[in-house]
């Protein structure tokens, strides 16, 4: 598969696993959906998370990673209306050496 119907495989998948989350506020207690500040928040003050990396998805959502020194992380999906919803999250988080070339785009 090509590089960049891959990424667009994957770009669709995570906008789907968050649109099918609901953003409703009875929605959002059940299925770890918050206002963007609070989660921000939550993910500082009880993981010492941080974020790491960010990217749109198209023009209704942004995609944020966030790791905590300790090797935890989150990934969350924030829509247009500043709701966001945890899609992610793991141990054992491992940053890489980035390419040599610093100008490739994926």
């Amino acid at each position: 598969m090509a590089r960049k119907s891959l990424l667009g495989w994957v770009r669709n998948l995570v906008l789907a696993s968050a649109l099918a989350m609901g953003t409703n506020s009875a929605g959002a207690q059940y299925q770890n959906c918050a206002e963007h500040s609070a989660l921000v928040t939550h993910l500082s003050e009880n993981f010492q998370e941080r974020q790491f990396a960010f990217g749109l998805i198209g023009q209704v959502a942004i995609m944020e990673m966030f790791v905590g020194q300790s090797g935890t992380w989150t990934i969350i999906v924030t829509d247009v209306t500043g709701t966001s919803c945890i899609i992610a999250a793991g141990n054992s988080w491992e940053s890489v050496a980035a390419p040599a070339d610093h100008s490739a785009r994926y």
